[in-house]
């Protein structure tokens, strides 16, 4: 498998910023697709060269050579009001508004059963008219392992069969409103879910959860990644996004833990929101992408250091070449 990603891409509410490595810096090197709200993006697993990027409203782009040339993805996914992808060896997964799941393993797009229907019933309090959406797509780090599906709001789905059937994981699970999911590399059986109102973990590879919300009174959790060593890291702020009205009210803050319920505060250097997170080159510690289009990298220690700011609100960050 591929492993050289030295490159950072970010997907914006305006577009697709690429930068390189200089150094312990990292400098602008191209920008595209600027007319475009991103939601979602993915570098593929056997090529890292290969990235897709989903939008809010006008379906899939896809580059071969790490963004020089963009084309619109054809054919384009069925729904065109992308909110999630899962890049797989020979396949791709996209999740979309409202709540269903499509993959794409040769030029052909179909629906996977069972997502939408388990989506029924999941609202939007602030705004009823919302459809519920697919807001996570994860997996276990194993041939054959498990895939997670995280409807906003309507909890979580597992798949064991490579997504032919689908059933709740929900047994102890206290908030519907899924962002985040994320089944351990180092811990078998562990995952972690981040969710409006808090944050949960299960042992069991899903089954059952406990609420694991760190103190401190954040309970938006909106975003997690694990480096090399096994560290969890938790992207929370203290109320959802409807409040971050200026810089700093979002009152960011990241968490690291070994086991996913014991959290040690890390750093509440982030202006903004946070939104996605990555883990470092190198494997040690975490790259966190905010509202307010910083890019903050947090080593474990927790020394923090913004290595981009200015940027339009980002929505998503990967490493590939």
């Amino acid at each position: 498998m591929a492993t050289n990603r030295e490159a950072l891409h970010l997907a914006t509410h305006s577009g697709w910023y690429r930068y390189d490595r200089w150094g312990e810096d990292w400098r602008p090197t191209d920008r595209a697709l600027t007319f475009w709200q991103m939601s979602c993006i993915q570098v593929d697993p056997e090529s890292p060269e290969r990235m897709y990027i989903g939008t809010e409203r006008s379906g899939m782009f896809v580059s071969d050579d790490g963004g020089k040339e963009w084309m619109r993805a054809n054919p384009n996914v069925p729904c065109l009001a992308m909110s999630s992808m899962l890049a797989l060896p020979g396949r791709l997964l996209v999740g979309t508004t409202p709540a269903a799941l499509y993959a794409k393993a040769d030029t052909r797009w179909q629906e996977v059963k069972g997502v939408r229907a388990g989506a029924v019933g999941g609202t939007f309090p602030p705004n009823p008219e919302f459809p519920a959406r697919t807001r996570v797509l994860s997996r276990e780090d194993k041939p054959g392992g498990r895939l997670f599906a995280g409807i906003e709001v309507g909890g979580i789905l597992v798949s064991d069969d490579e997504g032919e059937s689908w059933s709740p994981a929900n047994e102890g699970l206290t908030d519907p409103d899924l962002h985040q999911i994320l089944p351990s590399k180092k811990h078998p059986g562990l995952v972690v879910a981040a969710c409006g109102e808090g944050v949960s973990r299960s042992t069991d590879r899903g089954w059952r959860w406990k609420k694991v919300t760190p103190p401190g009174g954040r309970t938006y959790g909106n975003a997690l990644a694990e480096d090399e060593n096994g560290n969890i890291y938790l992207g929370i702020t203290q109320d959802r996004p409807r409040t971050w009205t200026r810089a700093g009210r979002a009152k960011s803050a990241i968490f690291k833990s070994r086991d996913g319920a014991d959290w040690e505060l890390l750093s509440e250097k982030m202006q903004g929101g946070v939104m996605d997170m990555c883990a470092a080159p190198g494997g040690k510690g975490v790259l966190v992408a905010t509202a307010d289009g910083e890019v903050v990298e947090i080593e474990p220690c927790g020394r923090a250091r913004t290595l981009i700011d200015g940027l339009p609100c980002i929505t998503a960050i990967a490493l590939g070449a």
